[in-house]
């Protein structure tokens, strides 16, 4: 740490959680704030509410946002098109790809038997390929014959998609695609 926050002086809270943030460039959890501020981590949820109502009410060019367990400032999206900001290195999965993390993200903890059994191909390659680009993560090995490899979604596939948990992705889905009912329907195809 550059200088000491902890000494007692008229800093704004808001101020600071909002430079640490800004000069972070990625999501922090209460923990890290906390060890970089010397706040209570019971505090840092209430002062970055306090932020995100700040930036919000002075309609400012960010957004406070809660993502992958922490605290992220983005460019507030209805300025997106007004930046003409062209990200340089951006990569774009193929569809394969998406669907292997797509697997990931529903199904896991899950073994590449697992993915290849769903999808009906092998699937080595672009389950590497997501390990190496940070989305898919090992996390540990499965208790059967062989120990196979377990994978799941990484704290950046959530910061990626924007969300704070798996539980907020499931919640965007209708029931009728998440639910399944008798034969394999979905609930909404076995009202019919």
């Amino acid at each position: 740490m550059p200088y000491d926050t902890r000494q007692k002086d008229n800093r704004e809270p808001t101020a600071l959680l909002e430079a640490l943030l800004f000069l972070s460039g990625d999501a922090m959890t209460e923990a890290d704030i906390s060890a970089h501020l010397g706040w209570p981590v019971e505090d840092v949820g209430k002062i970055a509410e306090r932020l995100q109502h700040v930036l919000e009410d002075q309609r400012r060019g960010l957004r406070l946002i809660r993502v992958a367990g922490g605290y992220q400032l983005v460019t507030r999206p209805d300025l997106y098109d007004a930046l003409q900001w062209v990200r340089t290195g951006k990569t774009e999965l193929s569809p394969m790809a998406l669907e292997v993390l797509a697997i990931v993200a529903f199904k896991q903890p899950v073994t590449r038997a697992d993915i290849e059994k769903l999808r009906g191909v092998s699937s080595e390659r672009v389950l590497t390929s997501l390990v190496q680009q940070g989305l898919v993560v090992d996390l540990g090995r499965k208790d059967s014959p062989g120990r196979p490899i377990l994978y799941g979604t990484s704290a950046y596939f959530l910061e990626c998609i924007g969300m704070d948990s798996l539980a907020d992705l499931a919640g965007r889905l209708s029931v009728d695609t998440t639910e399944d009912g008798p034969n394999g329907r979905t609930v909404a195809e076995s009202n019919e």
